[in-house]
């Protein structure tokens, strides 16, 4: 059977040891997420789930030259508290946590690495410092979304109500029925963005995000890998998540 295997964890020391040397591993992704409530319908998973899917599928395009770190899968969720069964860490806690993995792999031999994120409430925080860590690290250290990579076209064409990723709405509750949708409890939906998921507009955006995350450490890899904003998709167009600005 052909070896596929890209998460770090199922290596051995010495596959991973011999790997390195030889040169075949040449990236690594470091999926972080969330585990909080995603409404009465979703399971609390979902974040996590999505980005170690997507960050495996991608690797596996690429196999063997990407790895995959063990996902990150509780995030910063303090503004979700109000809803039992959410986890939350603090904000300086979790990007000193994420880090020490990037810092990790980088005594390891790794030289580009691609922090994957998976939830809105990651991203400002580890944004501001993300200049920072390149500076300690001295590597190629990228930190996207996976829906960053989405042509605005795509999403319009696939979102009724053209926004992304939004929570617990069309676009959550669509990928969650494409991948997994045992984890979606239909008797429960409340929000009438999420009556409008289907199952084929959620494989459609999940195979965009598996390709565009591959093109995106392909490009790593071979040195130029553009610098993608981190952006929400609306009716009225991209928003830079950051400065909260159109693009």
């Amino acid at each position: 059977m052909e070896d596929r295997r890209v998460f770090v964890g199922d290596l051995t020391r010495k596959e991973f040891r011999e790997r390195m040397e030889q040169g075949i591993i040449q990236a690594a992704v470091v999926p972080v997420a969330s585990t909080e409530q995603h409404h009465e319908h979703l399971e609390m998973i979902h974040d996590a789930l999505h980005v170690a899917h997507i960050a495996e599928q991608a690797a596996r395009r690429l196999h063997p030259h990407v790895v995959v770190a063990t996902p990150v899968s509780i995030g910063i969720s303090e503004h979700w508290m109000a809803h039992p069964g959410t986890l939350t860490v603090r904000p300086e806690i979790f990007c000193e946590f994420v880090f020490d993995v990037c810092h990790s792999l980088q005594r390891g031999g790794l030289r580009r690495i691609l922090i994957l994120n998976g939830h809105g409430g990651n991203v400002k925080p580890l944004m501001r410092r993300l200049d920072e860590y390149r500076e300690k690290l001295k590597i190629d250290l990228r930190f996207n979304s996976y829906w960053d990579v989405y042509d605005p076209e795509l999403v319009r064409e696939h979102m009724s109500l053209g926004r992304l990723p939004g929570h617990a709405c069309e676009y959550e509750t669509s990928t969650m029925l494409a991948l997994d949708p045992r984890r979606v409890h239909r008797s429960d939906v409340q929000n009438e963005g999420a009556r409008l998921a289907t199952r084929d507009k959620g494989e459609a955006l999940l195979e965009a995000a598996i390709a565009g995350v591959a093109d995106l450490l392909r490009r790593l890899i071979a040195g130029d890998a553009p610098n993608l904003p981190p952006v929400s998709f609306r009716p009225e167009g991209r928003i830079h998540l950051v400065t909260g600005q159109p693009l």
